[in-house]
């Protein structure tokens, strides 16, 4: 949530349960970034401290990711299963002709009730099966060959199971995302990525396989994902973090309470001292955790996690005895 700087807005909210006063009173110093208050104010207040613990980093990229909408895979798994079931009706027909055939000859040669024009019959009807089964094949190799170019490996595999194996992206349990890196973006390390919705929420998605399609825009490799996040809308293009396996960073992950915005700026106050509060920006590295931060945060320290719009209505509050902007208050 982006926080504007409107401190007559918080002011309000803070008479409202009677601690306006009980935090104007004990600002002890005011310079940019920091707030000072007492004990007895902080307490009051409700403020709330996480320690920040060491973590660890992979190079990572930023990369684009679409929902797909499933339709065109399920049709595809449909389409695959008819031919597939043509493809067994016709081998069983075929084997059947060809036996009928064979029986047929078998009892024309000993000389038994089958004349020469009932064994060519069956001997024509085999050579037909089997010209029906040749067909049915290659209407499935051409099936599944144009099911690789569109979808890859993976998904053409899926689909060639039929509809009941994308059955959770029939009916809404999963998403099928196609994530597009930046050009020269080496391959994904591991199998999951974090996705943030519209919303800016992180979202978790496993990687499926490589996708054979360009996106339109970002004109870099593309892989599929599938996530199991609620409330995904077809064609909706949203931010990924895909981490790469490269080498790793030593920092804090800051958690997603502890940001503030201000200024279009993500922000966290850091605890320096008791009832002392400095404000830091943050690199913006999201992440499934948090905020990974490499440097200005360090393990050990504390951030404010409830709290922190409240100090920042506090920090931009003119300091006391201050003279009013012109055109503020009343006029008589």
């Amino acid at each position: 949530m982006r926080i504007a700087p409107d401190w007559r807005r918080y002011t309000a909210t803070l008479a409202g349960i009677g601690l306006a006063c009980s935090l104007s009173t004990p600002l002890l110093a005011a310079m940019t970034g920091t707030v000072v208050l007492t004990p007895a104010s902080v307490s009051a207040s409700g403020i709330q401290l996480a320690t920040l613990s060491a973590a660890m980093q992979t190079a990572q990229v930023q990369g684009v990711a679409t929902v797909l909408d499933p339709q065109p895979l399920l049709t595809l798994a449909a389409h695959l299963q008819s031919v597939q079931a043509r493809v067994r009706a016709a081998d069983a027909a075929a084997a059947a002709a060809v036996a009928q055939a064979k029986r047929s000859q078998a009892l024309y040669r000993h000389g038994e009730n089958t004349s020469l024009r009932d064994m060519q019959a069956a001997q024509a009807a085999a050579s037909a099966a089997q010209a029906q089964r040749m067909v049915a094949r290659a209407e499935e190799a051409a099936a599944r060959s144009g099911a690789r170019p569109q979808w890859g490996q993976v998904l053409a595999r899926m689909a060639s199971s039929g509809p009941q194996a994308l059955s959770e992206f029939a009916d809404g349990r999963a998403s099928l995302l196609e994530v597009a890196l930046p050009n020269g973006t080496l391959a994904p390390a591991g199998k999951i990525i974090s996705v943030s919705n519209a919303d800016g929420v992180p979202l978790q998605a496993t990687l499926l396989g490589p996708s054979p399609r360009t996106d339109a825009v970002v004109q870099g490799p593309t892989f599929f994902y599938r996530t199991t996040a609620q409330g995904l809308r077809s064609g909706q293009r949203l931010e990924a973090t895909v981490p790469l396996g490269l080498a790793s960073h030593e920092g804090v992950d800051v958690p997603a309470a502890a940001v503030i915005w201000y200024a279009g700026l993500p922000w966290a106050y850091v605890e320096t001292g008791s009832g002392h509060f400095l404000r830091r920006p943050l690199d913006q590295q999201r992440d499934a955790q948090g905020w990974f931060q490499a440097r200005g945060f360090r393990a050990g320290e504390k951030v404010v996690v409830r709290g922190g719009e409240l100090l920042l209505s506090q920090e931009m509050q003119p300091p006391p005895g201050a003279a009013k902007p012109a055109g503020d208050g009343d006029d008589d």
